[in-house]
């Protein structure tokens, strides 16, 4: 398959863009789980859950945007192909809650499947952030390297992010893409303890570690993964498990969702909880770097 991430065209599979490996025969077994993440960053789980409940989620999430956006899918298209209009808008925007909190949304994000998971991975009972973050990306997007720490970084250590597509989703339409490695490669060590560590909200930091994908994957080491996706899989990972998008190359809108799950026990970032999340606030900042800037004060620079 011919795909573009970052600035480059590729083939996928390729020696620059792998395949993610499934982990559900480890399914029920916690230990096994927590071996399989750290080794690789990542847990995909195929089938998590049911297609059908998924495509209904979809279909909400559609409705709204069509009912409440500009044109945003080609006429004489099905809703659910999600056709580009040119120059249409979804007014779909992440944290929504008039769509997030949808029953047939919630019944996938907040469901029986997701955590039954978690209260088997995590050994007790497993909360969520209220907020939701609903991506719904068009034609020529893409979303740039970054670990998730800087953007949640104030509560549980044990803090994941589990992606969730709503629908079927091929590489060339803008697939999730991890850096394998980037979470425990001692050629990361120094990115986790600098950029890793910083809060976008009061560091000033950027929340992108590069523009380039692959520059990183030359620089630092580590192979990028990504997969053709089903509606039902999820894909989870760890808050230093670097990521990115392929490009939206297609003619649709991608629709996902990432969400954020930890032990109910422990505390959670108070940006992303409670009726009306506060969410990201900048107004602690004292000052605002780049990300040329950033690297040579953290000493990444090339």
């Amino acid at each position: 398959m011919k795909i573009s991430f970052g600035n480059k065209d590729l083939e996928f599979p390729g020696p620059l863009l792998g395949e993610l490996r499934a982990s559900n025969e480890l399914m029920g077994d916690a230990a096994a789980l927590h071996a399989r993440m750290e080794e690789d960053g990542y847990l995909l789980i195929r089938g998590l859950h049911d297609r059908e409940k998924v495509l209904a989620a979809r279909r909400v999430v559609f409705e709204y945007a069509e009912a409440n956006g500009t044109d945003p899918f080609k006429p004489g298209t099905d809703l659910m192909d999600a056709v580009y209009n040119e120059g249409g808008r979804t007014a779909l925007r992440t944290g929504l809650q008039a769509v997030t909190h949808q029953p047939e949304v919630l019944a996938i994000l907040e469901g029986g499947p997701i955590f039954d998971f978690f209260n088997t991975y995590f050994g007790c009972p497993t909360g969520t952030f209220d907020w939701k973050w609903m991506r719904c990306v068009s034609p020529g997007g893409q979303s740039s390297p970054h670990y998730d720490f800087v953007y949640m970084g104030r509560g549980s250590r044990r803090l994941l992010t589990c992606w969730t597509p709503m629908g079927d989703i091929t590489p060339d339409m803008g697939t999730l893409t991890l850096l394998h490695g980037s979470h425990n490669l001692d050629s990361f060590k120094r990115i986790r303890e600098t950029y890793g560590e910083t809060d976008v909200d009061t560091d000033g930091t950027p929340g992108s570690f590069s523009n380039n994908p692959l520059e990183v994957s030359e620089e630092f080491g580590g192979r990028w993964l990504t997969s053709k996706f089903e509606a039902g899989d999820v894909l989870i990972f760890t808050m230093h498990t670097m990521h990115a998008s392929t490009k939206n190359i297609s003619d649709r809108w991608r629709l996902s969702f990432d969400t954020r799950y930890q032990p109910v026990e422990d505390p959670m970032d108070e940006r992303w909880v409670g009726k009306n999340p506060i969410a990201h606030d900048g107004s602690k900042n004292t000052r605002s770097l780049n990300i040329e800037e950033a690297r040579k004060e953290w000493g990444l620079q090339k």
